[in-house]
Parts: structure tokens; C-alpha cells; sequence
């Protein structure tokens, strides 16, 4: 779970419900007879932005649950959930395990089997499509989903962390004043490649003596380096 996104929680003052994710019971066998082991993956939550994972091992069923709970709640994190949905789509490995999910609108459900469910559910989640690839292993599939929820970020942390106001993130560089081209096809296309077709016909050119105007940026300029022998371009 290390990544730098991690919002780590305390447990004071939260009201946390657990679900079992899984157990597995591990048999050794002696010259005294056969020794059962259990081992539980338990995920807790507030259903409100708040999840964790956490592993027990114990000689009973019910002390290996106990134990993940308390491992569980020593590995809480805050993620980011709007309007009961998740704010973009994700996608994260694990192991074996590749999860991947992406919002839904609401109404919609938690489409997601197994561990993903439980994970979705603790936090807090009520509309997601998801699915998971690879492993099946419980384990993996809960570290995979909790590793990509910790990698979201909502539009509040983007804001600050780009040291730009809620509107800009929202609206890119609408309302600013940039620089403009004139571009204008002047030479025939025959004979250009299909890349360098391609790239007229994405700035809006489509015949020759064809004016357009475009705002200067990068992308833009990649453009206009690869068709240079074929059009004419001034700033506005």
C-alpha cells in the first residue's frame, strides 16, 4: 500500500464494519497427527471514504478473523469518493492480479464480484463498473483494488497540488488569451504520406488555399513540423 497519494487514517472516532474477504485453512501434518492453521483477509471501513485490509493467522477460525481486523485497522487509508461513484477511471496491478474500474452513474450498482465488492462496499462505493484480470487470488485482488483507489486523486487535490484555482482544472485554459496561426495549405498533397494527410486534416484543412486559424500550442506545432512543405503559417 505504499504510494505517495496515501492518506493514512486513525481509528478514533470512526465506526468501522468489517467484511471477510476470505479464509484459507492450512493442514500440517506430524507424527502426532494433523495441525490446522487458518488464515483470513478481512476488509474494514466507514463506508464513507475510509478502507483497509489486514491478514490474521490463528490455530481457530474466529481469532484468525479477529486478528485481520485488528491488522486491518493499523492499515487505514482516505479515498477520494463524489456522488457514491469513483472520480475517473483506474487501472492497477497486483501480483498476479490486474484490476480495472471506472465510474458509473447512479442507479447503476456495484458491478464486481468477490473481494473488488467487499473493498467497494467498505468504502463506501454504491455505483462502479469493474473487472479483474489474471490472478483470482483474494489476496492479490484486494491489495490491486485498494492500490488503485489510493491512486486517485479528485479535482480538489489536482487544484492544489498544480497551484491552480478549481476553475482552470474544470476548464483548462478557457478564458485565457493565447496565441493564434494562420495556417494555409499551399502545395498539393500528392505524394504526402497518410501521417502527413492525417495532420491537415486534424487543424481543419481539407483543400489547398485553405485559410484556417488555430491556437498555438504544443500539440500544435508538432503538427505543423511534419507538413511544413505544405502550407504557410503566420501568427495572428
Amino acid at each position: 500500500m505504499a504510494n505517495t497519494n496515501v492518506k493514512r487514517v486513525k481509528t478514533s472516532d470512526l465506526e468501522l464494519k468489517d467484511r471477510l474477504v476470505a479464509i484459507q485453512r492450512v493442514t500440517k501434518v506430524t507424527k502426532g497427527g494433523r495441525h490446522f492453521r487458518f488464515a483470513a483477509i478481512v476488509v474494514v471501513g466507514d463506508e464513507n471514504g475510509v478502507v483497509g485490509y489486514g491478514l490474521g493467522k490463528a490455530n481457530e477460525v474466529t481469532a484468525a478473523i479477529a486478528k485481520g481486523v485488528e491488522d486491518a485497522k493499523k492499515n487505514l487509508v482516505r479515498v477520494p469518493v463524489i456522488n457514491t461513484t469513483i472520480p475517473h477511471e483506474q487501472e492497477s496491478k497486483f501480483g498476479g492480479s490486474v484490476v480495472f474500474m471506472k465510474p458509473a452513474a447512479p442507479g447503476t450498482g456495484v458491478k464486481a464480484g468477490g473481494a473488488m465488492r467487499a473493498v467497494f462496499e467498505s468504502v463506501g462505493i454504491q455505483n462502479v463498473l469493474a473487472k479483474s484480470k489474471g490472478s483470482s487470488n483474494p489476496h492479490n485482488l484486494v491489495k490491486a483494488t485498494v492500490l488503485a483507489l489510493t491512486q486517485m486523486r479528485d479535482a480538489y487535490t489536482v487544484a492544489g497540488l498544480r497551484g491552480i484555482p478549481m476553475s482552470k482544472v474544470f476548464n483548462g485554459s478557457e478564458g485565457t488569451d493565447m496565441a493564434k496561426l494562420k495556417i494555409t495549405q499551399v502545395r498539393s498533397k500528392n505524394g504526402s504520406t497518410q501521417r502527413q494527410i492525417a495532420n491537415l486534416r486534424s487543424l481543419g484543412i481539407r483543400k489547398i488555399h485553405q485559410t484556417v486559424e488555430v491556437e498555438k500550442t504544443p500539440v500544435t506545432e508538432g503538427q505543423l513540423a511534419k507538413i511544413r512543405h505544405l502550407v504557410e503559417v503566420e501568427e495572428c
